[in-house]
This record gives C-alpha cells, sequence and structure tokens, in this order.
C-alpha cells in the first residue's frame, strides 16, 4: 500500500503514463506469491489515491493577469540582504513561489517583525521560472513543482499586513523567539550549530563547515530526525520521572509536546517521520497495544503522502524513510550481533548502502569514509555534542551565569572536535564521485542492494560484497569507456566557462569559471549566501558528469567574469596544473586566488607552446610577449583533434584576432567551432577574422538581458550576413558539443 500510493501521487503529479510503474509492483507480488484479492484491493487502492491527488493537483488560476490580494509565507521564507523569497498561500489557496525587494534597512526590519503570522496584502505579477543553465543545475520548475507551486510571484508593493493568529502561527512564533534566544546567548561559534540540531534552522551554517560534513558523510547528524527526537523524548521522560510524574502521565505529556516540537523544529518530513513512529509506539505503551515497527513506519508513509503529497519529492523524506527502512528490515540479521561496537558499525553500514542510489541521484557523490566516520560521530553527537546542546539552551533559560560556565568548557572542546573534523575531511580519496546515475541504473543500483539483503540475511559471506560493487564500479567506468570527445560551453550568465573531456575521460580541462562582478553595496542589502558560479553552476556540471578532479584549469585572464568562479572549483576540486596568461600573476584577482591555487602547479605558457594527449593536440596561439594588459592578451586556445578544431578566444578583440591571423591564418581556415571573443562585443569579430576562418557554429557565450548588451546587434548581423551559424548560451543554456566518428553532434538545454 505504501508503495502503491507513492507510485500512484507520482503518476498523479507527472503523466498517467507513469502507472506503468505499478506494473513492477505487481510483478513482485507475484513473485512473492500474494492473493489475487489482496492484488485487486490494492489496484482499486492505487486507483482511488491517483484520483484524489490528481484532483488535488488541478489549478484552475489565471497567472496571466497581474495580482492584488492576499498572501501569507509559509514556514521557511527567508530574509537574505534586501531580498525576501519564499513559497506563500495567496488568498483561494494557490501556492506560489513569491519574492520582494526590500528598499531600505527601515522596511527590512519591519518586515522581519511581520514575517511570522501576517496576512499580507499585496501587488504584483507572475513570471514563468528561469530554466536551469544545465541538466545538474538547480532546477526552479521542478522546484516549484514538488511543492506544489507553478509560478513565481514578483511583489511590486505591500499595501499592509494583518495578523493572523492560529496556534501553528504561535508555535512558529516560538521557533522564531528560540532562534533569537540562541543568537542572542550562546556564542558565535556555537549558534549555528545549536539552530541547526534544536530548532533545525541551517540558515546560518558555515558553506565551508556543510562541505566537511558532506565530505565526511555526517551532514544527516545536523538535520533533525530520529537520533534527535529519540534525545530529546529520553530526556523529557527522564526528567518527569525524576520530578516523580507517574510514567503514564509522562508518556501523555510527550504525546502531546511532540507533535508541537515538530513544528518548532522547522517541520522537515524527517522530524515528522521521527515523531510520527515515536508517538505510535508510546500511544501503544499508554494503551496496551503493540504494533511491528514496520507497520508503523509503512503507515506514517502512507498517512504522510496522503497528508502532503508533495513531501514524497524532499530529499530528507526519501532519505530518512529509506535508512529506517533498511534498518527495520535488517532487524533480524542485527538480533544474531552480540557486540555493541560491531551493531553500531553495521547500522552505519546498512544505512549507508541502502541509502547510496538516491544519495548519488541527488548529490552524485557518496563519502567513502562515512561508513567509518559514522562510527565514531553518531555516539559523540549522541552522548555529548546533542545532550549538550539541549542542557545549554536550558541552562541560557534558567540561568546565563551557569551557562556561561559551561561554555567556558565546552566551546573549545567542540572547537577540537572541528579541527579535527577538518583535518580527517582534509585527507584525499573521501568521495566516491562517480556522477549521477539516469532512472535506469538507479533502480539496477536498488536492486543490487536488495539482492545483496536477501542474501546477506540468510548468511553473511564476504564475497557477497560483489553484489554491490559490480553494478557500481561498473556504472563508475562507463566515462572511460565513452570514445567520444566532449566540449561544453556552460551556461554561466555574462562570462565564459569551457569544459574539455577527452575521449576514454584521459583529461578533463576546464578554460576559465564564470564569475560575477561584486559591487559595493549598502549593509542591509549584503546576503549571508551571495550567489556563487563556481560553486552553484560549474561544480554541479562537472560533478554530475563524474569528474572528481580536473587535470588541467585554464583562466584565460584575469576578469571577474572569467575568473571569480575559480575560488570555489579550486576548493572543491583537485587541480593538476593551473595555465594563467603571462604577467596576470600581480593582477589583484589572481592574488586573491593565489592561496587557493597553492597546491597546482602553475604554468604561464605563451603562443607556441602547445601538448598532445592521444590523436588530440593542443596549442596557445596567444599572446606572444610576457606582459599582460588587457584583453587581447588572453590565453588563446586552439584544440586539434582529427578533422575537428574548436578555438578558445577568451576576451579576444579585432586588434588580437589581426594578430592572429599573419601566422595561424592558413591553419584556422575552416575552423569547426569558434568561441566568439569577448561573448560578442563590437569591438571582437571583426569581418577580416571571420572571412578567415570561417567557422562551422560559432558560440557566444552570453548571460540573459546582461547590462553590455552583448551580443552586439552589429556582430550578430555580421554573423548572419556571411551565413555563419551561431548559437548563444544565453538563448540555449549549456551547449554540450560531442566530436564522434566524423560527426559533430551538439546538445542544448534549450
Amino acid at each position: 500500500m505504501a508503495a502503491a500510493t507513492a507510485l500512484a501521487t507520482y503518476a498523479a503529479h507527472e503523466t498517467a503514463v507513469q502507472l506503468v510503474f505499478m506494473t513492477l509492483l505487481f510483478c513482485w507480488m507475484y513473485w512473492k506469491k500474494e492473493s489475487l484479492s489482496l492484488v485487486i484491493s490494492i489496484l482499486l487502492f492505487a486507483c482511488a489515491v491517483y484520483l484524489v491527488q490528481d484532483f488535488r493537483s488541478q489549478d484552475s488560476f489565471d497567472y496571466s493577469r497581474p495580482y492584488s490580494g492576499k498572501l501569507e509565507f509559509q514556514a521557511g521564507a527567508v530574509i537574505d540582504g534586501d531580498s525576501l523569497r519564499g513559497f506563500a498561500v495567496l488568498s483561494g489557496e494557490t501556492v506560489v513561489y513569491a519574492r520582494y525587494r526590500m528598499s531600505s534597512e527601515e522596511e527590512k526590519l519591519q518586515m522581519e517583525s511581520l514575517m511570522d503570522g501576517s496576512v499580507f496584502q499585496v501587488s504584483g505579477v507572475f513570471e514563468a521560472p528561469s530554466p536551469p543553465s544545465h541538466r545538474f543545475s538547480f532546477n526552479m520548475a521542478d522546484y516549484l513543482q514538488h511543492n506544489g507551486a507553478v509560478s513565481l510571484l514578483t511583489i511590486q508593493s505591500i499595501e499592509r499586513a494583518e495578523a493572523n493568529e492560529t496556534w501553528h502561527n504561535r508555535l512558529l512564533d516560538r521557533r522564531d523567539a528560540l532562534k533569537h534566544h540562541i543568537r542572542e546567548h550562546f556564542p558565535e561559534s556555537l549558534a549555528a550549530e545549536a539552530e541547526a540540531l534544536l530548532i533545525g534552522e541551517r540558515e546560518n551554517m558555515d558553506p565551508e563547515d556543510q562541505r566537511v560534513y558532506q565530505t565526511l558523510g555526517i551532514s544527516h547528524l545536523f538535520a533533525i530526525s530520529g537520533l534527535h527526537v529519540g534525545i530529546a523524548s529520553g530526556l523529557m521522560y527522564g526528567i518527569l520521572v525524576r520530578l516523580h510524574v507517574r510514567k503514564e502521565t509522562a508518556i501523555i505529556v510527550l504525546l502531546i509536546v511532540l507533535p508541537l516540537y515538530a513544528v518548532i523544529a522547522g517541520g522537515a518530513p524527517s522530524v515528522w517521520r521521527a515523531v510520527s513512529m515515536v508517538t505510535v509506539v508510546l500511544a501503544g505503551k499508554l494503551f496496551g497495544f503493540r504494533l511491528p515497527i514496520a507497520s508503523v513506519m509503512l503507515t506514517s508513509i502512507i498517512v504522510f503522502i496522503l497528508w502532503n503529497p508533495y513531501a514524497m519529492y524532499k530529499i530528507g523524506f526519501q532519505l530518512s524513510y529509506g535508512a529506517t527502512f533498511g534498518i527495520i528490515y535488517s532487524l533480524k540479521f542485527l538480533s544474531r550481533i552480540q557486540s555493541t561496537v560491531k551493531v553500531g558499525f553495521v547500522i552505519t553500514f546498512i544505512s549507508q548502502t541502502t541509502l547510496y542510489p538516491l544519495l548519488l541521484f541527488h548529490f552524485y557523490e557518496l563519502s567513502l569514509s562515512a561508513f567509518v566516520v559514522n562510527s565514531l560521530f553518531v555516539p559523540l553527537f549522541t552522548f555529548l555534542i546533542l545532550p549538550a546542546n539541549f542542557l545549554l539552551l536550558f541552562l541560557t533559560a534558567v540561568c546565563q551565569p551557569v551557562a556561561n560556565f559551561v561554555f567556558y568548557f565546552y566551546e573549545p572542546l567542540r572547537g577540537l572536535i572541528g579541527q579535527f573534523m577538518i583535518w580527517l575531511a582534509e585527507l584525499p580519496y573521501q568521495l566516491w564521485n562517480p556522477g549521477k546515475p539516469g532512472g535506469v541504473i538507479v533502480l539496477i543500483l536498488i536492486a543490487s542492494v536488495y539482492l545483496f539483503y536477501c542474501t546477506a540475511e540468510r548468511k553473511f559471506r564476504w564475497r557477497q560484497l560483489l553484489i554491490l560493487l559490480v553494478p557500481a564500479l561498473l556504472f563508475t567506468a562507463l566515462p572511460y569507456l565513452d570514445p567520444r570527445l566532449k566540449v561544453t560551453f556552460l551556461d554561466v550568465g555574462q562570462g565564459d566557462s569551457a569544459l574539455i573531456e577527452l575521449p576514454h575521460r584521459k583529461g578533463v580541462y576546464l578554460i576559465d569559471s564564470g564569475g560575477l562582478l561584486r559591487f559595493d553595496t549598502e549593509d542591509f542589502k549584503e546576503r549571508k549566501r551571495p550567489f556563487e558560479i563556481g560553486r552553484q553552476v560549474v561544480a554541479p556540471y562537472l560533478k554530475g558528469n563524474g569528474i572528481s578532479s580536473i587535470d588541467t584549469f585554464i583562466i584565460s585572464h584575469p576578469d571577474a567574469d572569467h575568473a571569480e568562479g575559480a575560488e570555489e572549483i579550486f576548493r572543491l576540486f583537485p587541480i593538476g596544473e593551473l595555465h594563467l596568461t603571462p604577467g596576470s600573476a600581480s593582477n589583484a584577482l589572481m592574488v586573491e586566488l593565489a592561496p587557493d591555487a597553492a597546491e597546482a602547479r602553475v604554468v604561464f605558457p605563451g603562443g607556441g607552446s602547445n601538448w598532445a594527449v592521444g590523436e588530440t593536440q593542443f596549442t596557445y596561439l596567444s599572446p606572444m610577449d610576457a606582459e599582460y594588459e588587457g584583453n587581447n592578451d588572453s590565453l588563446v586556445l586552439l584544440m586539434k583533434a582529427g578533422d575537428y578544431s574548436v578555438l578558445f578566444t577568451g576576451d579576444l578583440e579585432a586588434e588580437g584576432e589581426r594578430d592572429l591571423l599573419a601566422p595561424y591564418g592558413d591553419e584556422l581556415a575552416g575552423l569547426t567551432v569558434l568561441k566568439v571573443g569577448h561573448h560578442g562585443s563590437k569591438t571582437s569579430s571583426s569581418e577580416e577574422f571571420l572571412a578567415a576562418l570561417k567557422p562551422a557554429l560559432s558560440i557566444f557565450s552570453t548571460g540573459v538581458d546582461n547590462r553590455y548588451g552583448h551580443p552586439s546587434p552589429e556582430v550578430v548581423e555580421r554573423f548572419n550576413e556571411m551565413e555563419l551559424d551561431t548559437l548563444n548560451t544565453a538563448e540555449n543554456g549549456s551547449i554540450r558539443l560531442l566530436f564522434d566518428k566524423g560527426e559533430l553532434k551538439f546538445e542544448t538545454m534549450r
């Protein structure tokens, strides 16, 4: 029934064709020799769920007209800098993603005080979500759909706010009060962690800390789930019993408090999963009935999806129930193990193994050290860090001096633990990054996990691990079996970034990393987490393709739109060589990047420098001197593979183009692909240059509605008059070229 509920809901949100996946469920039931009456019952139940969920997902709202009416932000809406954004409910119960730009510090303070428990009278216009840069980057349309929304609402004005006093909003007020209490009474070094562990607020966690936790595979410890709910329940129950409260009364108190805690803790699926299961178990203990824990879990899945069908798309829902599923159905196996330490290690192994297909699908990589590290940090969080945070929250509320005394010892201890985490995360070869598996691969990996459990439950033998390892290794090997040469021009907005993947993954070269121009702004406009091209656009594409290191990182020249994103690339990927244009090392941006690039071998190649890998040859055509003076000193790279040739020009302008034609005009004639210089600026792509090269395809790398007006209409017209084919990342998204067996194919995102 749980599987039927999930499949029918998914089909209702996508298309009825998706119901074909129900055949897998019925095949499994046939294999399990279930009765015909049960199969028919499940079929009828699935049809009923499909009809209900399909009806609930219907949306007749008119998004073509401006909106003027009431709006209430849902929990999770954030104010960051001068931006207010989050999901909101309109007057007709329609869910949208609303955005509002605040004009002053005073308005920001006012909005912060009104966010929880207020209904706003607003005016605005609806907008379609922007398409993703590439298939591994954040997809706003999917994000909206998976949260029950269809459109974006840009709020143009807020006329007034009215109080909306509901019990849910009062609880959210308590959550907000707890958040402010933690920020005011905890040391700054501990506050962000306390917010995450106690109320599920991860907004202020440092991105570098999150990277460390992800590398070690312990991010789940900072998402409130069964561990947190179990400790909170145990502490409260123990305190009540110590206060001579009857056990039955203590259980009743917990049954009342736990759902309230779920709301205060952010209401994430993992929280509700843990709370619902603990609540049923406690109710059974109070009223004298006992249900199999597996039935409790599966029933909670059904109730959860019927209550909030979009919860099933949330990563926390999938990982929380997935881990619980694996542990519950391994209890028979775990019961045979006598050693407590061994049980802890096996539980970690079961959780990680059960979840690894999902982790690869969502994050494209897996922490190999997690199998060992969790055996250390789960007990550490269970017996020290989590209880300490609950205790310190209590002490700061009742007696701050005593809390300060505890902080005096706990803060340096937690600092040492943090340093140990960073040291562990810096150890090499911890992350397995095979890339994002497709739907068929995911099913194969999940099937291998299930088959492994089926065989291990009878009697575990080490050779059974091959059932897990063989499919995983074959999936990892796929890029190394691919004979195609791939060149991708990434959509990084107004900037440049291109990726070269040699056949059989013999080399990976990244040319530029994109970036944003950062301007000084008023303090209230400063965002806690500014958008980072390197981390949020370039890195996901690399990781999604199973790229865990870069052989050569080429920064064509030190302009922000080519190199500002490099900092994140250096932090996320090992770099073999860094190629910089001669004379650019003293540039301010390069000086700033130097500490992050310390482990790479730095090379300053000039015109004529070359190398080859197999049949693919690379030659730098420019610059010819060691003095960096601007765009015309960009590194210009020519790649040749058989009959194919691709020219990467950086921000080369007309003068630099003329300098190339004299020595290389004949070699560049009949070029296959030209990366148009300087984003199609009117100072580049001269008629003389284009006439000499006559590229079969030219790529403009520009941003949508960019402030510079790139590509220049004059330049576009020139390409059109010369009948030269062009593609633009602003219109097509990321552009992937595939060179294979005498053919050139290309793929675009739009």
